[in-house]
């Protein structure tokens, strides 16, 4: 894994998912680095925040996107 990857793991785990942006940014980051030990809960708190959060924009388009494709490589 690469230490950019490592990096954004690290920052992730300071943060609060509570926008579309941070539910975006951490689905990239699981479909970046599927292999982390943290990848899957990070994806399980993501789509938990999703869940929460009124669909209806572009931006909650982009995020679901996201966290399909990171499900997906997670399988």
């Amino acid at each position: 894994m690469s230490a950019a990857a490592e990096r954004a793991h690290e920052t992730v785990a300071r943060l609060k998912l509570g926008t579309w942006e941070s539910v975006e940014s951490a689905a990239i980051l699981v479909a970046a680095s599927p292999e982390h030990p943290a990848s899957r809960q990070l994806l399980a708190a993501a789509e938990g925040a999703a869940g929460r959060l009124k669909a209806g924009s572009w931006e909650s388009v982009r995020a679901l996107a996201w966290l399909a494709k990171a499900r997906a490589q997670l399988g």
